[in-house]
């Protein structure tokens, strides 16, 4: 980690010039300061005039880390289909290997050049225009970034430097952004909600009607299971705030991740119950998350609920087939895995979910983006078997899933990071808000009773946005 002294700062820098130099190539350099942990909301907030819709934010439930973004370093985008997690890993390798300047500098996991981003669910549907600004891949490098790990802070600063760089120049640079640090006056009241103009529930007859094809053809044995989604559009008197409903979901969502990326037109927002895949060393960590239902308005209610969803076959099967697939990918790539025997319920505000970790042992080689390849998408996004499931997708849905459901999240020059899939969430184009929600269609899923669960998918963005009041009880 380069730390802490003006002089090992002013010593990393020169030497990285100089490599440039010699290169005749641009480099990027990144400086790591460990600081006193602040409040990573303002830290955001903080950033809006200097990298308005150049920022990003995460947080995972267990605040093992927290990330805040701002400003573009370096971009790494993929135009590929299939091949677009062997593209970016394929983009990535060759940064850290010609761009990235590191001189064996050790960084702690999360700091440094990071990079976040995320995948579309399906990149041979056809696109709307509210992802104009999402590619099939899109990760970026931020010029700043705030860590907060385990409870200590740290500021990481990527810099591009040439070879005619003047390093007084970079220095004062240096001292402008840590000045995003003291700033720490935040009034949350003065982010509000706009107010909600129209809700509209798009194409409702079509997803009812798809419902009732796909548990046809699952009823004639062609497919096991497949996730059908639709959409709600929510229109506000005014552009809608980031910072609020940052705010709002880090409040309303604790047991999720809570996740942004801005773009210039388009940000992507949500707060998703689902970790897809961790790596942490040697170890990968995946979730089964199928089946669900309502929360109780008592806690009585709550309780009753949750026994009825752990005893009803329907969603029982539903996430037997998530575990399965699950397994058998992780199984090609680890060493040994560990699953429990039955599921348990894992609680958001407005839902409660069949839950099973799974925890292994990776195989030397294995990385998070081949990881991902082999994951997604999961049952519990498209269904069983992967290829039938999708190809139903893109003849029933009618609308591109972007990167709703998709894998989202991070990884650290050490090979560290955590996707999760992009679900309870939706895109933000200025006073506009489209969301997503899915359920997954079996043998005798019947259609009042997915629009229900659709429905209440709904909550968690709709509450954010201040669409409705937050509940359960």
């Amino acid at each position: 980690m380069i730390a802490i002294t003006e002089q090992l700062i002013h010593d990393h820098l020169s030497k990285a010039i100089e490599c440039a130099r010699n290169e005749s190539n641009t480099k990027l350099v990144s400086v790591v300061k460990k600081v006193r942990p602040i409040d990573p909301l303002i830290f955001y907030a903080n950033g809006y005039r200097q990298f308005c819709k150049e920022r990003f934010f995460w947080r995972d439930p267990n605040q093992q880390y927290t990330f805040v973004g701002l400003g573009r370093a370096y971009t790494l985008s993929s135009k590929e289909g299939s091949a677009r997690f062997f593209d970016t890993e394929k983009q990535w390798k060759r940064f850290k290997k010609d761009i990235l300047y590191t001189n064996n500098v050790e960084f702690p996991n999360g700091t440094g050049p990071l990079l976040f981003g995320g995948f579309s669910f399906d990149p041979y549907q056809k696109k709307d225009s509210y992802w104009t600004d999402f590619s099939n891949s899109k990760f970026v490098i931020p010029s700043v970034l705030y860590t907060e790990a385990d409870g200590n802070g740290y500021l990481s600063i990527n810099i591009k430097v040439s070879g005619e760089d003047n390093i007084q120049d970079h220095l004062k640079h240096i001292e402008e952004l840590e000045g995003l640090l003291i700033n720490q006056e935040y009034d949350g009241s003065s982010y509000s909600s706009p107010l909600l103009l129209t809700k509209e529930e798009i194409d409702v007859q079509r997803f009812t009607k798809n419902v009732q094809n796909a548990t046809s053809l699952i009823q004639q044995e062609k497919i096991e299971k497949v996730v059908l989604a639709r959409q709600l559009k929510a229109t506000f008197t005014e552009a809608i705030s980031t910072e609020y409903v940052i705010q709002r979901l880090l409040r309303e969502q604790p047991t999720s991740y809570t996740f942004i990326f801005e773009n210039e037109n388009q940000h992507f927002v949500g707060a998703s119950p689902e970790r897809l895949v961790q790596k942490e060393g040697d170890y990968v960590f995946s979730t089964c998350l199928a089946g669900s239902i309502k929360r109780g308005k008592t806690r009585k209610e709550d309780a009753l609920l949750g026994d009825e969803l752990l005893n009803d076959q329907k969603n029982l099967i539903e996430h037997d087939v998530v575990v399965h697939m699950i397994k058998e990918a992780m199984d090609a790539y680890c060493m040994e895995v560990e699953i429990p025997m039955q599921p348990t319920l894992y609680k958001t505000k407005h839902i409660q979910h069949l839950y099973t970790p799974v925890r292994g042992k990776i195989k030397k080689g294995v990385t998070l983006f081949s990881l991902l390849k082999e994951l997604h998408p999961t049952p519990a996004l498209g269904g069983y078997p992967q290829r039938e499931s999708l190809s139903i997708i893109r003849k029933l849905e009618p609308f591109d899933r972007g990167w709703y459901a998709a894998p989202i999240g991070w990884i650290d020059i050490n090979g560290n990071g955590e996707f999760i899939v992009g679900i309870r969430s939706g895109v933000i184009e200025r006073q506009q808000a489209m969301l997503f929600a899915g359920c997954g269609i079996v043998a005798d899923s019947t259609p009042e009773s997915e629009y229900e669960e659709t429905t209440i998918k709904f909550n968690p963005m709709l509450s954010a946005l201040g669409g409705i009041a937050s509940g359960p009880y």
